[in-house]
């Protein structure tokens, strides 16, 4: 616990500041957070606890037990909550406002609580209808330009720069009388861009630097009628967001840590199901590498989503962001992308403008944006409605992204994405698609190659689903391993183009694929499954099917995938149903546990191989270690040291070896721990130059920085951010913005850093791409994203290259004077990877 949280619960110094706006919703598992249910007589706690009952209560008594409750929510406005108080709602009442705090904490041993009391079976309600409204801004663009950054917001429920808080058992609603028309009466524009946001529950981290412990557990929200595009307001079901802090510097960087949502359902809401969450610090994470650094300094940690219901969701299902580590677990979702469904997708237009409805009508189930290795897992998506995407799952512009022992079915975009070029290391293993539609995986070009391997997809039915998505735009790469892609449709699609360019294949089969060009070494045998398609075309409910529905997928005795795989790096230690995989694992979701006959190791986060385990984290120990290693069922494993074995607790080092054992067969791999990486720049020196063009503040075609002009491109080196680059003062293209680096000669190139000018917006770059080049001539794109229209120095990160030029170009920059293109730069780095010592 840091020492500002510390200094919170022993001086208890924070106040509420309001309660203002209507109530909301929110839900944790029951093995994290048990459900929140109380008897005044029943119940010691350290703190007060108030009681509210819209049946039997009175605002002219003190509220503070069952036979004194107040009224109305209203009341709270008095209160002056602290550590270890509870607010109880009686089990039954429906309450017409919203509950709002705001620089409210609790203390870890006792935190604030917000929960029920009472016998009734229907949680206490919360109606908002609108109230409750705040202010939201991010005090300038956000990543991208399009989406909207301030604004009114209507919350049931404001936890605005409040932590050690836990909310619970409660039903929340934020509906519109005026909302049907976006089911199918839209007249104008205005009806849906101006609309105001709204959410059950709504966070904020602001000024307070880490806000923690933020648990929602057991609530039901439905019919919130937020605005149907703004993704980061605080509009949908749950959302939590980040913003800019008033005074950094005195509070620290604003972000959450500890947050659980578990056991909610989330149905009937527009925008999104579950969000957490935008950061002003976006920035910080362009570049398709996320170092753990930036990760854990900068954005959420230890987040969690288990056991949640989200249904009929307008757009996105359960969106983690900017988060390090996020698990999201154990959920279901049920036709995310409900208010895009028919008329509301891309072709769509206003009748008073023909303008489209949508500018972004797309969506997907469960999903990642800007985290660094968060697990998906245990999921199950149904439905999800068919648009520009429409997956259940996509790897979208994060790093080191695992999907693994999910389900999906029927839904309109296929199984997978992989979205992008900063789609980085993404992993897809041991899942099943049964009966999804369009095309199963989705490879959008200049992804990283993500690894897809031992999954299941089904195609059954009459459906033409093909393996890929077949857009213009979709000829990104991918590593396909130990896969059973197995069409038994009457209607399948005979014309695939399976083989792509930047596509690579090993140990997959391919049933019921005849007549197609298949990937060399293909087996075409029937897998012999015990029952396939069998499998769960709907949700129970939001309940999690058992496993055991899923035994069609299994394999029969003598079906040719046993044993027939090969091991890759980055394999699970488990198969879809909980089985030990093996060094020789089956093709497939299913670990059958024959016998195998080689004695060898693989590797989960670790790589295996010259007879080595590499790329050990200086931190892991011996137990952490063992868990990351995949051996036959039928092998034992010892880490020895010096001859011993080495306790579970102890720390890797490399004087320990892994030793397997099968009968008097024997084998050994040596140790070798990590090397950490850091960035390092280049120096600006004799032969580093800055060069521009003709329209972009230099004369001539083709001319190198000189001291000619106020703004020359040279500012950029100078080591002082008072002087600047900037182009043309007159008139300039945004096709003229950019600038570029000569280092002299080749040398390591991975990452650029961009300090805007300091003083003022003008020409500060929002969108970018950079490239690189070995000859000025010849340029191959490195990197390309969004950064926040402020001063804050931007960062884009890439795969280590040798070049001797680099590019930046402003696809879109804040214009100057309100409406000129413009490009500016106080200094430029260039950066390279080296091992730390």
């Amino acid at each position: 616990m840091t020492q500002r949280v510390r200094q919170k619960g022993e001086k208890m110094k924070k106040r509420i500041l309001a309660f203002m706006c209507a109530l909301a919703v929110a839900g944790t598992s029951p093995n994290l957070l048990p459900a929140f249910q109380v008897r005044a007589a029943a119940r010691e706690v350290m703190g007060k606890s108030y009681y509210i009952s819209s049946i039997h209560g009175d605002n002219s008594k003190s509220g503070t037990s069952e036979r004194e409750a107040w009224e109305t929510l209203d009341k709270l406005k008095q209160v002056k909550l602290e550590p270890g108080d509870q607010v109880l709602l009686e089990k039954g009442s429906v309450f017409q406002g919203y509950i709002h705090l705001q620089d409210v904490h609790g203390t870890e041993e006792t935190p604030i609580k917000i929960g029920s009391y009472g016998t009734a079976e229907a949680k206490p309600r919360i109606d908002a209808e609108g109230q409750g409204v705040w202010y939201q801004s991010y005090n300038g663009a956000v990543d991208n330009q399009k989406h909207r950054s301030q604004g009114y917001v209507s919350s049931a429920i404001l936890l605005y720069d409040v932590d050690f808080v836990e909310v619970s058992g409660l039903e929340i609603t934020n509906a519109s009388d005026d909302f049907e028309f976006f089911k199918g009466a839209t007249a104008s524009a205005s009806q849906i861009d101006d609309r105001m946001d709204r959410t059950g529950v709504s966070g904020i981290a602001k000024d307070g630097g880490t806000m923690e412990h933020v648990y929602l557990d057991n609530l039901y929200i439905h019919n919130v009628d937020g605005n149907l595009e703004d993704k980061h307001m605080n509009n949908g079901g749950i959302q939590m967001n980040v913003l800019p802090p008033a005074d950094e510097g005195a509070t620290g960087i604003a972000r959450y840590h500890d947050v659980k949502i578990t056991n909610c359902h989330v149905k009937d809401v527009s925008r999104a199901g579950i969000c957490v969450g935008y950061t002003y610090q976006s920035g910080k994470f362009n570049g398709k590498a996320i170092s753990d650094t930036v990760a854990k300094t900068y954005g959420h940690t230890e987040l969690l989503f288990e056991g949640n219901y989200v249904q009929n969701v307008g757009n996105d299902g359960i969106v983690a962001m900017y988060a390090y580590r996020p698990l999201i677990q154990r959920n279901v979702s049920d036709r995310a992308g409900a208010d895009l469904d028919g008329k509301y997708d891309i072709t769509s237009k206003y009748p008073d403008t023909n303008q489209t409805i949508f500018w972004q009508p797309f969506c997907a189930a469960i999903w990642p944006w800007k985290c660094k290795d968060a697990v998906f897992q245990y999921n199950e998506v149904f439905d999800t409605v068919d648009c520009q995407d429409g997956q259940p799952w996509d790897i979208d512009w994060s790093d080191g992204t695992v999907y693994q022992y999910n389900y999906s079915h029927n839904n309109g975009g296929g199984c997978l994405m992989i979205c992008g070029v900063e789609a980085y290391q993404g992993m897809f293993r041991y899942n099943i698609s049964q009966n999804d539609l369009k095309g199963l995986i989705g490879l959008a070009d200049a992804n990283p190659q993500g690894k897809i391997y031992n999954n299941v997809f089904y195609i059954g039915k009459d459906l033409n689903t093909k393996m890929f998505i077949d857009k213009s735009n979709y000829n990104g790469a991918a590593e396909l391993k130990n896969n059973i892609f197995y069409n038994v449709s009457t209607g399948k699609n005979a014309s695939e183009v399976i083989v792509k360019t930047g596509r690579t294949y090993a140990n997959n089969i391919f049933f019921g694929y005849e007549g197609q060009t298949l990937p060399a070494g293909s087996i075409t045998a029937d897998p012999k499954f015990v029952n396939p398609g069998q499998a769960p075309e709907s949700s129970q409910a939001g309940k999690l099917h058992n496993r055991e529905v899923f035994d069609g997928y299994k394999l029969q005795d003598d079906s040719p995938a046993i044993n027939a795989g090969t091991l890759t790096e980055g394999m699970a230690k488990y198969d879809f149903f909980g089985n030990q995989v093996g060094a020789q694992p089956d093709i497939g979701a299913y670990e059958s546990g024959t016998a195998e006959t080689v004695l060898a190791l693989g590797g989960d986060s670790v790589l295996v191989e010259d007879g080595k385990i590499k790329r050990l984290p200086k931190t892991m120990t011996v137990g952490e270690l063992k868990e990351q290693l995949v051996f036959a069922r039928d092998v034992s494993l010892s880490i020895l040291k010096n001859g011993k074995e080495a306790g579970d607790g102890e720390k890797v080092t490399e004087d320990m070896a892994v030793k397997l054992v099968r009968g008097s067969e024997t084998k050994e791999y040596a140790v070798e721990l990590a090397k950490q990486l850091v960035y390092r720049d280049y120096e600006p020196d004799a032969q580093m130059r800055a060069g521009v063009t003709a329209g972009n503040a230099e004369n001539g075609s083709s001319q190198w920085a000189s001291s000619s002009d106020s703004t020359p491109a040279s500012n950029v080196l100078d080591g002082n951010n008072a002087t600047i680059w900037h182009t043309s003062w007159d008139n300039t293209s945004q096709s003229d913005v950019w600038i570029k680096i000569d280092l002299g000669s080749s040398k390591p190139i991975a990452r650029f850093t961009y300090v805007p000018r300091q003083n003022n917006t003008s020409g500060i770059i929002t969108k970018y791409k950079v490239e690189v080049s070995s000859d000025g001539n010849s340029w191959t794109q490195a990197a390309e994203g969004t950064w926040a229209g402020d001063s804050s120095t931007k960062y884009a990160e890439f795969m280590q290259v040798n070049a001797r030029y680099i590019r930046l170009t402003g696809i879109e920059s804040v214009p100057m004077n309100g409406s000129k293109p413009a490009g500016s730069a106080a200094e430029i780095r260039v950066g390279y990877l080296e091992e730390e010592n």
